[in-house]
């Protein structure tokens, strides 16, 4: 029996389903195979930078989200909130 070592990618699998992306599909796309993609996916191994750039271009996804789907243990620890002032926006950790 396989042991989740790291954070299932749930909001990616999401993403994946609201776009009627299949793991066969991405697998195609991106040339990572579908086990070593639902390994990766499921938390059993970890995503490298270049198979994460690969995910986010057939995925589309933008810039400002690749925290929220690759890195949804940094989102876990801390809340930021973004205020705006003077029309640049800041971001302020709340404890």
């Amino acid at each position: 029996m396989k042991t989740r070592r790291y954070f299932e990618l749930v909001k990616l699998k999401g993403l994946m389903r609201e776009k009627k992306i299949s793991y066969r599909k991405l697998s195609k796309e991106t040339k990572i195979s579908v086990d070593a993609l639902n390994n990766k996916i499921n938390g059993y191994s970890l995503l490298n930078a270049e198979e994460i750039y690969k995910i986010v271009d057939v995925l589309e996804i933008s810039p400002d989200n690749i925290i929220t789907y690759f890195f949804p243990q940094m989102l876990r620890n801390v809340s930021w909130i973004t205020i705006k002032q003077g029309g640049e926006s800041k971001c302020q950790r709340m404890h």
